[in-house]
């Protein structure tokens, strides 16, 4: 209509318009787009003049945020290996774990082949000692079971009756098999304390057996068949008996059932005898 300011409806969402530079008349009558504001960023505008495109030549400078974000926040973009938080430096690279430059290093730090597979060649001279000697053998020895010695002595007496011209290997190894059970089984009845395993009661009467072996090396060169070969085979036997039940005594404790241990044991001892002298 005439007379009344033209209001753009996009006005209230756009913004006000720019001011054309006609000055309204003073009674209010005429075409009135907008009222400027009084001030805009970096001072007050002019009537018809626009803000300046060129950049202002005061620095820009950032605040920090208030509260905790204001403070250093840690690194943990540290160097491998290294401690969390330090600083990493542009170009490094972490070096690798250092290897041993030949493998001559790891094989002399690793142990004797004997020690890796559990043979204590100590022990093993101790024991047979013990058993040809009459030697008082400590406890610790004893509970140390190992079938090394045994199976060396049961080839050496199958060996001296080959050259007697018997072949008894299958005898010999079959009744330390048969005999080491009957005997863990008494024995494991008999005692109050604690009892034994097979593993150990093997041992012991192995190492025992070095009576025989002495008599079947004696049988190479005479015969056993005489009054003189069942004398030495008495003593053998007798022998390996002792040396057995005292070293069963000893690994668990039954001094008092010492002989009662040593009947079964000596029987077996006979077995062997038997097979040495026949």
């Amino acid at each position: 209509m005439a007379g009344q300011p033209v209001m753009n409806p996009m006005s209230q969402q756009l913004g006000p318009a720019p001011r054309m530079g006609v000055q309204a008349p003073a009674g209010g009558s005429g075409l009135e787009f907008f009222t400027p504001p009084t001030g805009t960023m970096g001072g007050p505008s002019q009537p018809g003049s626009f803000p300046s495109s060129q950049p202002q030549s005061q620095p820009f400078q950032s605040q920090a945020p208030s509260g905790n974000f204001g403070q250093p926040q840690p690194s943990f973009g540290g160097q491998m290996g290294g401690p969390v938080g330090g600083q990493r430096q542009a170009g490094f690279f972490p070096q690798s774990t250092s290897m041993p430059s030949s493998y001559d290093d790891d094989f002399e730090n690793e142990p004797p082949l004997l020690e890796e597979l559990g043979i204590n060649v100590e022990h093993i001279i101790l024991r047979m000692q013990g058993v040809a000697f009459f030697k008082k053998l400590d406890e610790d020895i004893l509970r140390d079971a190992d079938l090394s010695g045994p199976l060396l002595i049961c080839l050496t007496l199958g060996m001296s009756l080959l050259l007697a011209g018997k072949l008894q290997f299958g005898y010999i190894y079959g009744l330390a098999a048969g005999g080491s059970f009957g005997i863990c089984m008494l024995i494991n009845v008999m005692s109050q304390k604690g009892g034994i395993d097979l593993y150990k009661t093997m041992s012991i009467l192995g190492y025992g057996m070095i009576p025989i072996v002495f008599l079947s090396i004696l049988g190479i060169f005479i015969s056993l068949k005489s009054t003189f070969g069942i004398v030495a085979a008495s003593l053998c036997v007798g022998w390996a008996t002792a040396t057995s039940s005292r070293f069963f005594a000893t690994a668990i404790a039954m001094d008092q059932q010492r002989w009662l241990v040593a009947y079964p044991v000596g029987l077996v001892y006979t077995f062997f005898t038997l097979i040495t002298i026949f």
